[in-house]
């Protein structure tokens, strides 16, 4: 959004008129490609969903040429919205216990890991199913030829299976009660010496959060065009999310109980998240 209407920009030329300051847009197909970029002084502001963040921070904390802050969140899922596990379409598996004996993929170390296992441990199926890495194109072509029992996965690719005709939603996200959070990370030494620029960034997202809330179809609209999402699985995800970029004591609460799951599963180490997160407002 704030992309396609140009609103950083705009607020760019309205703060520094006498400047020509360049705005470049990368889009990159995961968290994990963002964080590299950014490590290697690349990139400057990265989107990302709950855990890259953590391990973006992660790396700020362990690497000596290194260091970043987590500036705001973007959306938010409450209580797991826009995750889901999936099965192929015409499968027998119809409830939360059928997973039994099956093999599920989800990419690991991911919130769909996150919110998987904290469902199979509610349902006590925790020893009961076989859980594999695949990422998000393997594991959607593998549930479209029926080679899979399950996919744990996050939107816009649960809805958009579903609209193709690829698979059926087994077990809402929400069964997790665990916030699906999304948020910005910055590099630390670019913040320190762009804080003005840093405020009106967060300034365009507070804008962007807006136009969505009171435009949801031209929204919608946007999002199908910058994504090649189509419009109906935009709309759908757009909805489900609270557009919130405050960072809360429950969000940081949550952001810490995924930080044990990747200590967990030997993703990352412990280390004091609150020294890598500004309390934005909304």
């Amino acid at each position: 959004m704030i992309k396609n209407q140009k609103i950083f920009e705009n607020k760019l030329k309205e703060y520094y008129p006498n400047k020509n300051i360049k705005v470049v847009w990368h889009d990159e197909i995961s968290g994990a490609v963002i964080n590299t970029a950014m490590i290697s002084k690349k990139i400057h502001i990265g989107f990302m969903g709950d855990m890259p963040l953590l391990l973006n921070t992660y790396k700020a904390n362990t690497l000596n040429n290194y260091e970043s802050i987590i500036l705001a969140f973007d959306g938010k899922g409450k209580e797991g919205k826009n995750q889901s596990i999936i099965v192929p379409l015409k499968s027998e598996i119809k409830s939360i216990y059928d997973l039994k004996g099956k093999r599920i993929s989800t990419p690991i170390g991911s919130s769909a890991h996150f919110m998987l296992m904290k469902i199979l441990k509610k349902y006590k199926l925790y020893n009961d199913v076989e859980i594999v890495h695949q990422d998000v194109p393997i594991a959607s072509q593998l549930l479209s030829q029926n080679k899979i029992d399950a996919f744990a996965i996050w939107e816009p690719y649960s809805k958009y299976l579903e609209e193709n005709k690829i698979s059926k939603v087994l077990v809402d996200g929400t069964e997790s009660n665990s916030d699906y959070l999304a948020g910005i990370v910055v590099e630390r030494k670019w913040y320190d010496n762009n804080k003005n620029i840093s405020e009106l960034f967060i300034n365009s997202l507070k804008e962007a959060h807006i136009f969505i809330k009171n435009n949801p179809k031209k929204a919608a609209e946007i999002f199908s065009k910058e994504s090649d999402f189509d419009y109906n699985t935009s709309i759908y995800v757009a909805k489900n999310i609270s557009w919130d970029c405050s960072i809360n004591k429950e969000d940081i609460e949550t952001l810490i109980e995924k930080q044990k799951f990747l200590i967990e599963v030997n993703q990352i180490k412990n280390f004091d998240l609150n020294k890598y997160i500004l309390y934005a407002k909304d």
